[in-house]
């Protein structure tokens, strides 16, 4: 950590990367609108039935269009939280060092050695960690609790750290 710091800038706390995080998180939730909206859709389409006079269900069927309409924008939210997340936390973060809650809290995503950022590659690599180490009571963004270079999981893997820079 005295390296990064020494040339690049001061190391981010836990604390530092709450609104980032929470700024990250609440751009990927633009992908639930799409589901919610499908969601609503179905439910209206699904039908229903009576009992006729002898005790017997009748199922009206409900509307097959409808089903249809929902289960497409079901689905395509998946894709739009997908798309939203991979340009975000992959792509933009890896080629900038920035997504962006890091860029409005004044933070940037840097290799440990050349403080350069680390690619889409590896930031792939460091996203998949931190989602299969969190599964376990959020281990991965825990860890840089106790790191002595204030790293998560995939930092780690990913050879990379948090620094504070200038706002934009």
């Amino acid at each position: 950590m005295r390296y990064v710091e020494h040339h690049f800038g001061p190391v981010t706390t836990f604390a530092d990367r709450i609104v980032p995080g929470l700024i990250d998180a609440a751009l990927n939730l633009i992908g639930l609108i799409p589901m919610i909206i499908g969601i609503i859709v179905m439910a209206t389409s699904a039908g229903g039935g009576s009992y006729d006079s002898y005790g017997n269900y009748q199922y009206d069927g409900g509307s097959g269009a409808g089903m249809a309409v929902g289960l497409v924008l079901l689905f395509g939210s998946f894709a739009v939280f997908f798309g939203i997340w991979l340009w975000n936390r992959v792509f933009k973060l890896g080629r900038t060092g920035q997504s962006v809650g890091k860029k409005i809290a004044g933070q940037k995503l840097i290799n440990t050695t050349s403080g350069q950022p680390i690619g889409a590659g590896q930031s792939f690599v460091r996203e998949v960690i931190h989602g299969l180490a969190n599964q376990v009571v959020y281990l991965s963004y825990l860890w840089m609790l106790w790191d002595s270079n204030r790293q998560t999981l995939g930092d780690m893997v990913a050879k990379s750290t948090v620094i504070k820079v200038p706002k934009a």
